[in-house]
């Protein structure tokens, strides 16, 4: 028997309720998980209000950690008691549940399940960032807009431990935790802040990496250089409007793309493994995540949305 915080409509945070389900023997290829440590991202809440749809009634989530409990026939990866993550798998929050070997990646004795739950989805964006998405030369510059978001600050801190020159923009309250993460830090609300960082860049950043969107992509265009690349990663604030024909005077090469494209079964363990070495040798600094009782994951998703939590969020079974 599994408890699950499931919904059965779209909306805001009080659709959630939990519920008690009997979990199934895994099929072939899949395992059971006896979870200790769930993700919540923000992507959950887009699930959760119909932003992205799914088949209802849904169990919310898409990242876990824990223990393999049973294996299906076919199963080679993994045997009962390997410790196991996942980043992409919707059905998360739940005590029990069954997943396709294909998206677990094994957990060394040194990285508990609320580490990998808390740092696995947004490093494995940041890693697709910098290996698949536009990779700066050792001596380049670069803008990440939205460093102090989950991902965006992840990104900034592997992209300066390289030796990149690293310049970041987040909101105000958070700038002295920015300052941590980058060279050079900036608000959004910097007036002509497209100057300040031709200051720093007078040709322009070779790269700007945008989390945010709507509100901070004329600063965007102000900063890239010519020939450029933007990698649009995510639209916090909304979509932007694109001029595809200026992109193209100017040279500039604009990429989008998910983590599911370019982390896939034949590199996730890899690149799993790269993220927890960064984290092991101390390029992201301290991560630690807020916890909630999986029975209050309505309240971990109302906080979302009244902005009551910075930093990394996990559920606890």
């Amino acid at each position: 028997m599994s408890f699950v915080v499931k919904y059965s409509q779209w909306g805001g945070p009080s659709v959630l309720h939990i519920e008690q389900e009997n979990v199934r023997a895994p099929g072939d290829g899949e395992v059971l998980i006896k979870q200790e440590a769930i993700g919540v991202n923000f992507v959950d809440t887009m699930f959760r209000d119909g932003t992205f749809k799914v088949g209802l009634p849904a169990v919310a989530g898409v990242e876990g950690a824990g223990t393999v409990e049973a294996v299906g026939p076919g199963v080679t990866r993994f045997a009962v008691g390997d410790r196991v993550a996942y980043f992409f798998a919707p059905g998360s929050y739940a005590t029990q549940r069954i997943v396709s070997e294909d998206v677990l990646v094994k957990l060394s004795d040194d990285i508990s399940a609320e580490t990998a739950a808390t740092i696995l989805t947004k490093g494995l964006t940041a890693w697709m960032a910098i290996n698949a998405m536009a990779k700066p030369d050792t001596d380049g510059r670069v803008l990440v807009q939205g460093a102090t978001g989950g991902v965006g600050n992840l990104l900034a801190r592997w992209l300066r431990a390289r030796g990149i020159t690293v310049i970041g923009t987040g909101s105000s309250r958070k700038l002295a935790d920015l300052e941590q993460a980058v060279d050079h830090a900036f608000s959004y609300e910097t007036v002509a802040l497209d100057d300040h960082i031709r200051n720093l860049a007078p040709h322009g950043v070779d790269v700007v990496y945008e989390l945010v969107g709507a509100t901070t992509f004329a600063s965007t265009l102000g900063s890239i250089r010519d020939g450029g690349t933007i990698a649009v990663i995510g639209a916090a604030s909304g979509g932007a409007a694109i001029d595809e024909a200026e992109l193209s005077r100017r040279g500039i090469r604009l990429v989008r793309g998910s983590t599911g494209q370019h982390v896939t079964k034949a590199n996730l363990q890899a690149a799993a493994d790269e993220l927890f070495d960064a984290w092991r040798t101390g390029v992201f600094g301290k991560v630690s995540a807020r916890k909630y009782p999986l029975s209050e994951a309505q309240r971990a998703h109302t906080d979302i949305l009244e902005r009551r939590s910075s930093g990394p969020m996990v559920l606890i079974p």
